[in-house]
């Protein structure tokens, strides 16, 4: 559905103001919509920073007819350009910008990843596609596609290595930004990649070399909000279906959304607390919060089937993990008896961790799940 909107500019120290019709797609066709598209567009195009940024949160008009700004529009006292300017890039960009958010706000829209950074919150990816746009760009929904995929991968490599910290991601995203501006594609990965390793080497005090590495992902688990590990287990989820020829069981939004206690998804501890597994970590107490809240020691259930494994033996919870989600399947033998697409699946990523755990669940099982989540993380986000 399209619909005409009559959008005013109103110019600051000018006699009138212009009045012009564009047609933009439904989406954007309200004033506080306008606006917030408006922003996006100007920090993308003229901050090279998250503090030159914030010049533009509040009356961007004024902002817009400042000498620097329009310098390179050249809108103050020209009607004629304030005109042109909303005839073409206005229409050009709100057509980008309305594209984007049919993705963002419905799965299978087009472009997955916008939906999947709309679960984690990332709305930066609309600063980074508009930035790296040019007005009427030829490879407009390859940067989309790249642009959504790597602001995915860059947020969840730093989740994953402990080396997330919103202030200074957020800082960054204006940095690449300010380097991916009108740019091509070619230099896109090479700039997330920059400031992934600058970060992850800052972190660690140490130089990172790879964007992912194991010694930055063995303990991760405990460090994660719910969300992200919701999030990250149904990326897992979908991996697993999509390479063995599965539907999903359940919606991938509702694994990250839905929290309720009947038909939400919550975190299930694979080691009970109990006198019995704490033997297995030396009754250390400390160490063993930590190891049962490593990733691969942990699992996505819904409400009633978590409450159902309750504070079980391993053995039991094993039971009650049948028919759940893919994941916790890999367990249980049964999840690989005659089963082609899987035996195919694991011999095609060389994921020879993948076996069931039919006996028992203890500091090595642990580690060898999460080494298999490892190699999973580097096939998702390579």
């Amino acid at each position: 559905q399209v619909k005409e909107v009559k959008f005013k500019l109103l110019i600051h120290n000018i006699d009138r103001s212009v009045s012009v019709s564009v047609i933009i797609q439904m989406g954007i066709s309200t004033e506080p919509e306008i606006d917030t598209f408006f922003r996006y567009l100007l920090k993308a195009k003229f901050a090279n920073t998250q503090s030159e940024g914030k010049r533009f949160d509040d009356d961007y008009h004024r902002e817009m007819f400042k000498n620097d700004i329009n310098n390179i529009l050249q809108l103050k006292h020209n009607p004629s350009e304030v005109k042109k300017f909303l005839e073409n890039t206005f229409t050009y960009y709100t057509q980008l910008y309305t594209k984007i958010w049919k993705s963002y706000s419905n799965y299978g829209n087009g472009f997955d990843h916008v939906f999947f950074n709309k679960l984690n919150e990332m709305d930066g990816q609309f600063l980074l596609i508009l930035s790296s746009c040019k007005l009427n760009d030829a490879e407009e929904d390859e940067k989309i596609e790249k642009i959504s995929y790597e602001l995915d991968r860059f947020f969840a490599l730093h989740q994953l290595q402990n080396a997330y910290e919103s202030n200074v991601f957020n800082q960054t995203l204006y940095k690449i930004s300010s380097e991916i501006r009108d740019g091509t594609l070619d230099n896109i990965r090479g700039t997330f990649d920059k400031y992934l390793l600058e970060q992850l080497s800052k972190q660690r005090n140490s130089e990172a070399k790879e964007p992912i590495q194991y010694a930055f992902f063995r303990n991760t688990g405990i460090n994660l909000n719910m969300r992200f590990k919701r999030y990250f287990f149904a990326r897992i989820e979908k991996f697993i279906a999509e390479n063995t020829n599965l539907n999903m069981k359940h919606p991938f939004e509702n694994l990250v959304t839905k929290t309720g206690p009947k038909n939400g998804f919550h975190i299930e501890h694979i080691l009970s607390r109990n006198e019995e597994n704490l033997k297995l970590f030396n009754e250390d107490e400390d160490t063993f919060e930590q190891e049962r809240n490593r990733l691969g020691g942990i699992l996505l259930l819904k409400g009633k089937d978590n409450i159902s494994s309750g504070n079980e033996s391993y053995l039991q919870k094993l039971k009650s993990y049948n028919n759940t989600l893919y994941w916790n399947e890999t367990l249980r033998e049964d999840f690989y008896k005659s089963k082609l697409d899987i035996r195919n699946f694991k011999n095609k990523y060389s994921l020879d961790e993948m076996i069931p755990l039919s006996t028992k669940f203890g500091p090595d099982e642990l580690e060898s799940r999460q080494r298999l989540l490892f190699k999973m993380i580097k096939i998702i986000w390579n």
